[in-house]
């Protein structure tokens, strides 16, 4: 293989005006949000000097993201997607024009400051699920991975970027500057999304999508999001692939327990905490750079379940590391596997997800990563304390790992699921398939999943500390599943 097939893709981009616009937008937003997740938790914290507080704003957050992205996902079946999006996008830019002004006053109000994340979390929930069921009219079958892969390298730099960059234009200005900017920044990639050409959603009768088996739902689809489940019963990829997620998302990183792991096993070091949340995104990070090989897996299928199986193993060799350096080494194995995991998951899904479905389905994946993120927490504190926080991440690695064998084995259809190759859409285009009047600018109808990663990767960026290198670091908690604090 040569040097140039294993560096990053950026092809989707030469390709698709559309994707490029939301690519460019998903960027500008990352750190406008990333340095208003700072803004927001420090301003929180010195109005009242509570912890709980803040971590009430957070599960505000965490609800509306959830309820936005439930009813997103229903609506982004039944109306224009384009119309959707930039209405959602510029509902959040108003949300934080609220708390730019609210911080500008001589005494801000902490009601306010729960009113505009209310509003916020379910503007950017509409807005993630529509994105991802726009997705495959973005960008070819066979440019699916390397969208992916492109959204998922910004989104890991954004990541460690926009904390810090937010942090320093905080101690600089205060809270009212990085609201204002984080606004406008949100106002500008509304503008740049009213590039993107009407998108209403594929009826069903006209859907081809999906890999033939079990592309469609027993009986009418009544618009219901149960339609989502049965669909994803029936079919062997999306309904392992969301069991699968189901169990990574919650037995995940038991990040919440580095400060304690720091202090009773590494030391006690704040140097040391921070090379531990870090660590996960730097893996991440290379991994995404030198993506090309993941792109052109023959068999993403299997791929997929190696690198959760690796995932899992990777947090049990955290949990068991005595020394400094191994459970750095472990968590950046971690972190790569986890990029290599969200980079198929996404493209499998979508690719075998019918069109008039995916927003339901967008939803359903939300809200497992968002309750998941919750309930996990809750579930590797209630290990710790019966074993210890060390032994909480190998129970909790091991779980993961056994469940991508699992999987493996019982679920063959995963194992040999494929994606499109180049060939394969060449071949298509000569035969006057799908493809054959599409020109860079107008891909074909069923192609790739561009804007899922763009709606969602954000997502590491706009969060700081624990929940980045979470997200990071284990498989199943993907693109799809990142709808808190996520944006275009």
């Amino acid at each position: 293989m040569r040097v140039r097939e294993l560096l990053l893709d950026i092809e989707p981009l030469r390709a698709s005006r559309d994707f490029r616009a939301i690519f460019v937008a998903r960027v500008v937003s990352l750190f406008g949000l990333g340095m208003a997740t700072v803004a927001l938790s420090s301003q929180v914290y010195d109005l009242t000097e509570s912890t709980f507080q803040v971590a009430a704003v957070s599960m505000i957050m965490s609800v509306s993201v959830l309820l936005g992205s439930l009813w997103g996902g229903w609506m982004a079946d039944r109306a224009d997607r384009r119309r959707l999006i930039i209405t959602a996008r510029a509902v959040a830019a108003v949300a934080f024009a609220g708390l730019a002004a609210n911080a500008f006053t001589d005494d801000p109000g902490l009601a306010a400051i729960y009113a505009c994340v209310a509003v916020d979390g379910l503007a950017t929930g509409v807005s993630v699920t529509a994105l991802m069921a726009v997705a495959p009219t973005l960008v070819r079958p066979d440019q699916l991975p390397a969208a992916g892969a492109l959204i998922a390298f910004t989104g890991e730099i954004g990541s460690i970027g926009a904390p810090f960059l937010g942090g320093v234009l905080l101690a600089a200005t205060g809270p009212g500057p990085v609201f204002a900017l984080t606004a406008a920044t949100t106002g500008v990639t509304t503008l740049l999304l009213l590039r993107l050409r009407p998108l209403p959603p594929v009826p069903d009768e006209d859907d081809g999508d999906g890999d033939g088996s079990g592309g469609r739902v027993e009986g009418k689809d009544d618009g219901s999001p149960l339609v989502a489940f049965r669909f994803a019963r029936r079919n062997p990829v999306v309904g392992s692939l969301l069991a699968l997620g189901g169990v990574t998302v919650l037995f995940n990183l038991p990040v919440v327990l580095f400060p304690e792991l720091v202090a009773t096993r590494f030391g006690g070091s704040d140097v040391v905490l921070g090379l531990l949340y870090s660590a996960p995104a730097v893996g991440a990070v290379l991994i995404s750079a030198t993506s090309g090989w993941i792109t052109r897996a023959a068999r993403p299928g299997r791929l997929l379940l190696t690198a959760a199986f690796t995932g899992g193993l990777a947090t049990v060799g955290f949990g068991l590391s005595g020394e400094i350096w191994i459970a750095v080494l472990a968590l950046a194995v971690g972190g790569a596997a986890g990029t290599v995991y969200e980079i198929l998951e996404y493209a499998l899904v979508q690719h075998n997800t019918p069109d008039h479905l995916r927003g339901r389905m967008v939803g359903v994946l939300s809200a497992q990563g968002t309750t998941g993120d919750v309930l996990g927490d809750v579930e590797v504190a209630l290990i710790a304390r019966w074993f210890n926080p060390a032994g909480a991440a190998v129970v909790n690695g091991a779980v993961c790992a056994v469940a991508a064998a699992l999987v493996a084995v019982l679920v063959p259809g995963l194992r040999h699921a494929t994606l499109p190759r180049d060939d394969e859409d060449d071949n298509a285009h000569e035969a006057g398939g799908p493809d054959e009047r599409s020109g860079p600018d107008t891909p074909a109808p069923g192609a790739a999943a561009a804007a899922l990663s763009a709606a969602t990767a954000a997502a590491a960026a706009a969060k700081s500390g624990p929940s980045a290198a979470q997200d990071t670091a284990c498989p199943g908690t993907g693109p799809e599943r990142d709808a808190p604090a996520a944006t275009a």
